[in-house]
């Protein structure tokens, strides 16, 4: 057989088996919004958890790190889920892209909220510090726990986010793929109010984000750094095997320039 042939099986094969290509099992993907619709009130997730997102306020998409990144304008840009069993988690990780305006003394930034209080979980940017950081409600409201800290995050740069709970991992926070805080772990309340989960502000509202997020994913079990770092560096679709299928008018110009030699 003709090696261009074994060049379009091979085509074939990854299309027709994402998963092959990722690192990370696709099983433990939660939620997955890369941000690429450039339009409409639905911010797409590309894993097969289901767990589309109602995109509220005026939208806009800018240039992201991976493609198209979606604008929070500091007030009422948000994208909400609604409640399903799928989000509600004793173990997570939240990761994101982030390129964010200073909010200083105003109000915290929320990457991903589910709950304000009691919450099950809150990567945010802390609002004094303009850092990273982990909040999650440990038992009765109002008892909260997590950890923050790392560089100042709202400097006008993108920067990789990432927080972590895992029983044996404790709660733990990533800034460009370095650990900058740890706390012991303890069982986040599942019992959320509101039980909707929010990216880019708060369940409830009050913590908007002022700039652009991209590649924004909800695990359901406690990532590595190393995992973290691959999710940083390859994207969340190449990481997790979620690649998006070439159309079928792409194959057939493959198809016909193997056939011809081209």
């Amino acid at each position: 057989m003709n090696s261009k042939y074994y060049v379009l099986i091979a085509i074939l094969i990854l299309i027709a088996s994402p998963s092959a290509i990722g690192k990370i099992d696709p099983d433990t993907v939660a939620g997955m919004w890369l941000f690429e619709e450039g339009g409409g009130d639905v911010a797409k997730d590309s894993s097969d958890a289901g767990n589309d997102g109602t995109i509220a306020g005026p939208k806009k998409w800018q240039d992201g790190k991976f493609g198209r990144a979606l604008e929070f304008n500091g007030n009422d840009v948000y994208v909400e889920v609604q409640a399903n069993d799928s989000i509600i988690l004793e173990e997570l990780t939240i990761v994101a892209w982030a390129n964010l305006k200073p909010s200083q003394g105003a109000r915290w930034q929320s990457i991903m909220m589910r709950g304000q209080n009691p919450r099950n979980y809150l990567l945010a940017v802390d609002k004094d510090s303009q850092t990273l950081q982990l909040s999650l409600t440990k038992g009765a409201p109002g008892a909260w726990g997590g950890p923050k800290g790392g560089p100042k995050i709202t400097d006008g740069d993108w920067h990789h986010l990432a927080g972590v709970i895992g029983q044996d991992e404790g709660f733990v926070i990533y800034t460009d793929g370095e650990e900058v805080g740890k706390q012991d772990y303890a069982k986040p309340s599942l019992d959320a109010d509101p039980s909707r989960m929010r990216i880019g502000d708060g369940s409830n509202g009050g913590h908007q984000c002022e700039g652009l997020l991209d590649e924004v994913a909800l695990f359901s079990v406690p990532l590595s750094q190393d995992d973290i770092k691959t999710v940083m560096n390859d994207g969340l679709e190449r990481s997790t095997g979620f690649l998006a299928v070439e159309p079928e008018s792409k194959l057939t110009t493959t198809w016909g320039k193997l056939k011809s030699g081209i």
